[in-house]
């Protein structure tokens, strides 16, 4: 291993000797920040510190698209995995969403950071790109974790965000900052001796004066004298505090003004994008030959920095990146939207669809992000990552998603899934205006009027059987490949059997089963398998175990237990846990479903009215009378005249009923309400009851009144202990370090 206090240089690049050794002697701090603007080195001397630090170092370099809570923990978990056993469970809890990011992602990434094997090093670069709160907690989260003997080098071009005071005040942080970084005498001469300059000792000192200690300016400036091989004039000076005006233009003037046209061509037009890859590049450039071209650029000038040589793919210098697009929107302005366009329908063709609707907003066609947003929204709703749909439409305006009509209605799935109802009819309305009148008439050979009566089967505007003409329809006018075509069967399937129209009914909800198989949307699959155990369950048929088995495997494989839409599913396995008699069992699995029942809000009443009937049927079997009575009320509530007359009033008056003559055994004196259920599910996380009560429209004292009685209920006197308690019932998520 080298002397950590020599200073050496291999060609243009300096060993930061010093800055190793300081690293040295920190090894056992467990937060490193290191801040300093553009050029000033610090992913360099990370790479450096990687290449003779003996624990493994892993890095996530970030991008503004990366500033969400979402995107972000995926980056942290996939980097995270590199460096220790298995994840676990960690991945299904990954969501931007309340109260699961801060009840369940926080605590986890902690515990995924200190359940690593062996000691390592993660380095996040670019944290200025991150200016979501949320985004914060989580490296935050991330740097509670750290266990000894690691590390966590978070690496900013602005001062560190506050929350790491703390941290510092705790002992556990060490920050460099410009000053620090900055290049003393002694690598300013061997920086300029590497790149081959022979200058005076007078012209030298003139050149590091005039750099200051900054590294690309220092680098730059000497580029730019070994290749006109001009002298150091004696006025020749700049303060380091320039602007980064000073630097682009320099990169313009010294340096790409000296390469090839057919090279800045390539460069300055390629400069839409935020990677470079050979065949991204040939396709946005529509020529074949830019493997070679990269490999040429990276070897003459230096910036354009191989990643994987044998993949090609390189990044840009971000400085470089500035000077390209700056010259693009000066020179080539009108070529812009179909660089872009060209890199969304690349990245579309490999169902890469986050940069693929990212250049497309780049290009100012919205149509296109309207095809593409809603293309992803069959995939968002089946997996319930609403965040992500959220994250798409999050930079549109409201006259801009109003202008198309896939964008429209893609807002509306937005509002159905998280529960904002004015949302979801303000943009159910924009997307009949885009139908037209009479669109009900269409559906069955429009397929946007299709997709639009697709979303009303499932907030339930026209009743039972104009709901089921609908779906009828929508099964002709749907894309074969269309996921909504799985959902039309299995809501028909629904609608024909709570109708006793029950052949039919099973017939629809078979081949719910077939196309969610073939079209790769498990919920659907597993939902109608398990309203069809329901079914045969309820009347007595024992055939309807092997259904809710099935269904219950699906949940399990696909990690689906923690999505809203699976509530039927989860509430068909409590079912079948209580006539099994596996009552503890039953009964932690009923709280699940209870609790997803309760994020379910806003769509048709015969979903309200079913999950609270089928899990009161349950309580019955493990001898929870009150529980029981309670889901009965739930269900009252939401019975409707049209309902009335359907099997569900049938199951409701049988079930009141038995409760007239029912003994009391077990459970709980007083059930939790439903308003209970929703604050309880955000008791785990860090929130005040303030900061609950703004995500739920409550106020303080409403979330505190709310909570004192879930202790109550309970049997517990502190929020801690009825997390514990929650958990073991299954009212709320465990923890994924559980």
């Amino acid at each position: 291993m080298q002397d950590p206090g020599r200073t050496t240089t291999r060609g243009s690049q300096v060993t930061r000797s010093r800055l190793l050794l300081r690293l040295d002697e920190t090894a056992d701090v467990p937060v490193v920040v290191v801040h300093g603007g553009a050029g000033f080195g610090k992913t360099t001397l990370a790479r450096q510190w990687a290449q003779r630090d003996p624990r493994p170092h892993v890095g996530v370099r970030l991008a503004p698209y990366l500033d969400d809570p979402a995107a972000l923990a995926r980056c942290l978990v996939d980097a995270l995995e590199g460096v220790g056993p298995g994840v676990g469970d960690i991945r299904s809890a990954v969501t931007g969403a309340e109260p699961e990011f801060s009840a369940r992602l926080l605590p986890g990434m902690t515990s995924l950071v200190a359940s690593r094997g062996s000691a390592f090093v993660l380095v996040v670069d670019d944290i200025q790109h991150l200016t979501r709160p949320a985004c914060h907690d989580l490296l935050r989260a991330v740097c509670e974790g750290v266990p000894p003997g690691s590390q966590v080098a978070l690496l900013s071009r602005l001062d560190p965000p506050p929350w790491l005071a703390r941290v510092r005040a705790e002992g556990r942080l060490v920050a460099w900052g410009p000053a620090d970084l900055a290049f003393d005498d002694c690598e300013s001469r061997l920086l300029l001796e590497g790149l081959g300059l022979s200058l005076s000792e007078e012209e030298t000192a003139r050149v590091v004066r005039r750099a200051e200690g900054w590294p690309v300016g220092l680098y730059l400036t000497a580029l730019a004298l070994r290749d006109r091989g001009a002298r150091v004039a004696p006025s020749y000076h700049h303060s380091v505090a320039a602007p980064d005006r000073f630097v682009v233009d320099y990169l313009r003037a010294e340096i790409l003004a000296g390469l090839p046209e057919p090279s800045r061509d390539f460069l300055r037009r390629t400069a839409v994008l935020d990677e470079l890859s050979a065949p991204l590049c040939d396709a946005v450039l529509e020529r074949v030959d830019s493997g070679a071209v990269l490999a040429n650029l990276a070897a003459q000038l230096q910036l354009v920095v191989p990643d994987d040589p044998e993949t090609h793919r390189y990044h840009r210098h971000t400085l470089l990146t500035d000077a390209l697009r700056d010259d693009l929107e000066g020179q080539e302005p009108w070529l812009v939207p179909e660089l872009h366009l060209r890199a969304a329908d690349w990245y579309a063709a490999r169902g890469d669809r986050d940069p693929a609707i990212r250049h497309a907003k780049a290009a100012g066609d919205l149509t296109r992000v309207g095809t593409l947003v809603w293309s992803g929204v069959p995939a968002s709703i089946a997996s319930g990552r609403s965040d992500q749909l959220a994250a798409w439409l999050a930079d549109l305006t409201d006259v801009q998603i109003r202008s198309d009509r896939w964008l429209t209605l893609a807002a509306a799935w937005l509002g159905l899934q998280t529960g904002d109802s004015e949302s979801r009819a303000r943009w159910l309305l924009a997307a009949e205006e885009h139908a037209g009148p009479l669109w009900e008439t269409r559906v069955a050979g429009d397929v946007f009027a299709a997709s639009l009566a697709a979303l009303h089967v499932v907030v339930g505007d026209y009743g039972l059987e104009g709901s089921l003409a609908m779906c009828r329809d929508a099964q002709q006018g749907l894309p074969r490949d269309s996921g909504f075509r799985a959902a039309a069967y299995q809501n028909a399937g629904v609608f024909l059997t709570l109708t006793r129209r029950f052949q039919e009914g099973q017939a629809s909800l078979r081949e719910a089963e077939r196309l969610g198989r073939a079209l790769g949307v498990p919920i659907i699959e597993a939902n109608a398998l398990a309203w069809r155990g329901m079914l045969a369950m309820l009347t007595g048929d024992l055939s309807g175990t092997a259904q809710i088995s099935r269904a219950h495997d699906l949940v399990q494989a696909h990690r689906l237990d923690r999505l809203a839409t699976s509530a039927n599913t989860v509430t068909a396995v409590a079912l079948l846990l209580a006539v099994r008699g596996d009552k503890d069992q039953a009964r932690v699995t009923l709280g699940a479903a209870r609790r997803l029942t309760t994020r379910v809000r806003g769509i048709a009443p015969w979903f309200s009215v079913a999950g609270p009937l089928v899990q009161a049927r349950a309580a019955l079997l493990i001898g929870d009378r009150a529980l029981a009575r309670a889901l009965c009320t739930e269900a009252r509530g939401h019975l409707t005249a049209e309902l009335a007359e359907t099997v569900l009033g049938e199951f409701l008056a049988e079930l009141l009923a038995i409760l007239g003559t029912s003994p009391t055994e077990g459970g709980f004196a007083e059930p939790l309400t439903a308003g209970e259920l929703r604050v309880l599910q955000f008791l785990p996380s860090r929130l005040t009851f303030a900061q609950i009560g703004e995500h739920l429209f409550l106020s303080r004292a409403t979330v505190k009144t709310h909570a004192m009685a879930i202790y109550r209920k309970l049997g517990v006197s502190s929020r801690d202990d009825a997390i514990a308690r929650a958990r073991a019932l299954g009212l709320v998520e465990a923890s994924v370090s559980d």
